[in-house]
């Protein structure tokens, strides 16, 4: 029998490099149950959880870690634990243009679960960006090279069109990445971010000044994208990254891209071991 607790919100500390980040994640704790027993599991975990908290924290994947540990120690009949946390990270950044201050909203993600008495450690992010469509700025440029060559002569038509931006319909798009960590090894979840973030056509900005937003408009169709086009730049980059990793160690990426004019949304997503990763970028 599995049971557990959803929607358990705690104030959290994390102790990083660059001082204390105060995140409030959501909290869900399960535990699977052999048939016939039964305990007091929500008063439990919640004193467990508050003993955790005690501790000093270096990274929300390593809390997840030490809590199913000692949920393990208290019931050691237990079959399979697992604990998933979800937290609202801000960072302050820069405008590109201006260099403006301002705060940016991302996700935190992680995962503890213990099977066969091993213990896996996930930690991920989701971040928000933009795309622009490459189709549509490939049916931009033949139409464009048709009107201005009746004109323009050719030469003049090439110059045109390395000079002005073209147009595409635009997306925001929603990233995932999560990346397994064993013991004794750990995964900067700033750097995760920064990994979506350059996979996109463009960051997105909360405030943005009108310099800066010729600049996000520009680095956009600059760097036309697809949703599988994403996927495939985040799995490259983490196995340039993360080169020190085991290989099997487990990545999970997903990319939805919020369609500007089309009913529907585009998505894509991958899982797989970093071994099988390497194998298809380095050869």
């Amino acid at each position: 029998m599995k049971i557990g607790i959803l929607g358990l919100e705690k104030l959290v500390e994390v102790q990083r490099s660059t001082g204390v980040a105060i995140l409030i994640p959501k909290i869900a704790v399960f535990i699977d149950f052999p048939a016939g027993k039964s305990a007091n599991f929500h008063e439990t975990a919640n004193k467990i959880i508050n003993e955790a908290l005690n501790e000093k924290i270096t990274a929300l994947e390593e809390l997840c870690a030490g809590i199913i540990k000692k949920l393990l120690e208290k019931y050691a009949h237990a079959t399979r634990a697992e604990i998933d946390m979800e937290a609202e990270y801000v960072v302050v950044r820069k405008t590109p243009s201006s260099g403006q201050k301002t705060q940016e909203m991302y996700k935190i993600l992680a995962r503890a679960i213990s099977e066969n008495s091993v213990i896996r450690k996930i930690i991920g992010a989701e971040v928000t960006g933009m795309t622009s469509c490459p189709c549509a700025q490939e049916g931009l440029l033949e139409y464009s090279k048709k009107m201005l060559g009746k004109k323009f002569s050719n030469e003049e038509v090439a110059t045109i069109l390395k000079t002005v931006p073209l147009a595409s319909h635009n997306q925001r798009n929603v990233s995932q990445l999560l990346v397994e960590v064993p013991e004794n090894y750990s995964v900067d979840v700033d750097e995760l971010i920064q990994i979506l973030e350059n996979s996109m056509s463009s960051k997105i900005y909360e405030v943005l000044k009108r310099e800066d937003e010729i600049s996000v408009v520009l680095k956009s169709h600059a760097n036309p994208r697809f949703v599988e086009d994403i996927v495939r730049k985040i799995l490259v980059s983490v196995a340039h990254r993360y080169k020190n990793l085991p290989d099997e160690c487990m990545v999970f990426v997903k990319s939805e891209s919020f369609e500007s004019i089309h009913q529907h949304n585009a998505i894509a997503e991958r899982i797989s071991s970093l071994k099988e990763l390497r194998r298809e970028v380095f050869g």
